[in-house]
């Protein structure tokens, strides 16, 4: 999810921006990983990120994902399937641009974040998985 509403009990100040008491607030807890005060280059994907552990994908804490644990093994195990029968996967140009002009359409919604859609090219891998 991108965000969430809540609702302010109580006058309290955040940032240095007063917030009264009853306000509604979108909590974007989509943008927290995308901080650059907190990750480098935070609009890339990189799995050898020195603190990827920091990433809020499954919340923290009290808030934590009950299926997270889940959703990471089989993350694992699909991309570790899909590596060893792949040699090379990219983004397709001919769909989304070549590398700096990159152009995806995502849903229209400010809750959740999803590309509408995703063109991959990949070169299979010449000795099957098993035979390796």
């Amino acid at each position: 999810m991108k965000g969430d509403f809540r609702l302010s009990r109580r006058r309290t100040t955040v940032a240095g921006v007063d917030i009264p008491a009853g306000a509604t607030l979108m909590v974007l807890n989509g943008a927290a990983n995308r901080d650059p005060r907190h990750f480098e280059d935070p609009g890339e994907f990189r799995v050898d990120r020195d603190d990827a552990r920091e990433h809020l994908a499954f919340g923290r804490g009290v808030h934590s994902c009950p299926g997270g644990s889940l959703a990471r093994m089989e993350t694992r195990v699909s991309i570790e399937r899909l590596l060893d029968r792949t040699t090379e996967i990219s983004v397709a140009e001919s769909h989304h641009g070549p590398p700096g002009a990159r152009r995806y359409r995502y849903m229209p919604t400010y809750i959740l974040r999803g590309l509408t859609q995703l063109h991959l090219e990949w070169a299979p891998a010449r000795t099957p998985p098993g035979d390796r």
